[in-house]
């Protein structure tokens, strides 16, 4: 049985996210990173989120708010590995979903599971 989220969790999310947005650009100023190294992935999850809502959900929402949260903690260069190899994991996912187990292009994937995945592999090369 699929459970239908109110609006109570919607806002219960997008206030985590803010939140953990905040402690990221406190922790950014704390540090003394450069602007342009907070700037730039924060602006890579505005993209992300503004292209969420404008195309309907057909990015969602939630991954461009955490995003933008992520955007505030991490460096540059660490975020846009994160995003090149979390893309590329999900683009090789969706093509196993798409030549093996026969699903069609409008099958939903969460981003985020390929996101961590793309930190991790980051972190560890």
């Amino acid at each position: 049985v699929e459970r239908s989220r109110g609006l109570g969790d919607v806002y219960k999310r997008q206030i985590l996210t803010v939140a953990y947005a905040g402690c990221g650009i406190l922790c950014s100023i704390l540090q003394g990173r450069e602007i342009q190294d907070v700037l730039i992935p924060v602006g890579i999850g505005v993209l992300f989120l503004a292209s969420g809502f404008a195309s309907r959900g057909a990015i969602g929402v939630g991954d461009g708010c955490i995003l933008l949260a992520l955007g505030t903690l991490l460096d540059t260069e660490i975020y846009i590995q994160m995003l090149c190899i979390g893309f590329f994991l999900a683009a090789f996912w969706s093509g196993i979903l798409l030549v093996i187990r026969k699903k069609s292009r409008d099958t939903e994937i969460p981003l985020m599971p390929f996101l961590l995945a793309g930190y991790i592999g980051g972190v560890l090369i």
